[in-house]
């Protein structure tokens, strides 16, 4: 009986001397370690590869109306778009893209929601960007905004409109 009692704990011990115990823990693989992490550093980003997929707000974004924006990284977590001290805009949330907290190391959801008031011209604005990160002080950047809730003298667009593009923004990385 003692032999089959030292076999049975013998049995039972055998797994758990080969874990943790100096043996091969194939939990952890190679890859783990090879996830590349990009520089997002603040600054003034060039904007490239504009597509509109549609604009009723005709927005009309082109190389040369929108050939930068600001971006600034706190470096804890939250990235925004825009800048909302631009004096040659008469709304600041004309030129804002939002704020946004990093749900990974490559992806970001900004978002804007302010009621604009434009030369006598007031509406709802909201604006979303989702944001890849694609390499060093480099994002792809999926923009959508909508305009609601039209009031007073609209001249460009008077009813509710939404725009959607798509574009690049790219600096060159600083040491």
């Amino acid at each position: 009986m003692t032999t089959t009692k030292l076999a049975l704990v013998a049995l039972l011990a055998a797994p758990l001397a080969a874990v943790g115990c100096g043996g091969d823990d194939t939990s952890v693989t190679a890859d783990d370690m090879a996830m590349q992490v990009f520089k997002v550093q603040s600054g003034t980003y060039n904007t490239s590869a504009i597509t509109k997929v549609s604009d009723t707000c005709n927005q009309n974004l082109t190389a040369a109306n929108f050939a930068t924006l600001e971006v600034t990284n706190d470096g804890h977590g939250t990235l925004s778009l825009g800048s909302n001290n631009r004096t040659d805009f008469p709304d600041p949330a004309l030129y804002s893209n939002g704020t946004g907290i990093f749900t990974d190391s490559y992806h970001v959801t900004t978002k804007v929601e302010a009621d604009v008031n434009s030369t006598g011209c007031m509406y709802h604005l909201v604006r979303t960007n989702m944001v890849t990160v694609v390499g060093d002080n480099m994002l792809n950047v999926i923009y959508n905004q909508a305009q609601t809730m039209h009031m007073g003298t609209c001249t460009t667009v008077a009813v509710d409109c939404t725009g959607n593009y798509t574009f690049t923004l790219s600096k060159p990385v600083v040491p």
